[in-house]
């Protein structure tokens, strides 16, 4: 069963319970989709409040959307893929390991869980950093009323990066430190770009509301 059929309370209580999933990358994807989701808000309200008015959305912004839209079904995707890899990864955790063929066979699936494992919440930090960049530029083009929402997007993002890359902290500790050091590079490169492009953005949504009160 998908995350996305439960109900926002049963998905809810289900976070809160004592079952591993859906946790903290699966969560981080839940976040992150949220948060694509204002900024696309941000720029149909703003695409529909221009026609209303004789005018059109530029054509970059109405590209910007679709691309946001694109990021969105693959966060949805992926925090049903982090669950999902999860479990493989349990499922590895049990097999037996009585003969050496057993062992083998176990050692295996235990490796491929956990590259599985990590590449999942590397990637939901990817998607959040590339809607981050996507959204850059769009608060000076979206209508004065929704430019919160477009803050309060980048901020989700930056909280579901943040999320998302303890997970593969957790993750790389089972690497030895040569295997580790490529993802440890890709890791340490999205946070620090999700950082700044969030703050970008923050600080943009904050300096236009500050200006619609003068």
């Amino acid at each position: 069963m998908s995350l996305w059929d439960q109900t926002a309370a049963d998905l809810l209580k289900a976070t809160a319970s004592h079952k591993p999933t859906p946790g903290g990358g699966s969560v981080a994807a839940l976040s992150g989709a949220f948060g694509v989701g204002l900024l696309s808000m941000a720029l149909t309200i703003s695409r529909n409040k221009a026609q209303k008015a004789g005018k059109e959305l530029s054509p970059e912004l109405s590209a910007t959307l679709e691309r946001l839209q694109n990021i969105q079904a693959r966060l949805q995707a992926l925090a049903d893929e982090d669950v999902a890899v999860f479990r493989k990864f349990v499922d590895a955790t049990k097999l037996p390991k009585d003969s050496e063929e057993e062992k083998q066979a176990r050692a295996q699936a235990l490796a491929e869980a956990g590259e599985a494992a990590r590449a999942a919440p590397l990637e939901i930090a990817r998607q959040c950093v590339q809607a981050l960049e996507e959204a850059e530029g769009t608060v000076h083009e979206v209508h004065p009323e929704v430019v919160s929402d477009i803050g309060a997007g980048a901020s989700l993002l930056r909280g579901a990066i943040d999320a998302t890359l303890l997970t593969v902290d957790i993750n790389l500790l089972r690497l030895s430190d040569d295997e580790k050091a490529p993802l440890q590079a890709q890791r340490d490169a999205l946070e620090q770009q999700g950082h700044e492009r969030a703050e970008r953005l923050l600080k943009q949504a904050q300096t236009q509301i500050a200006e619609q009160q003068d």
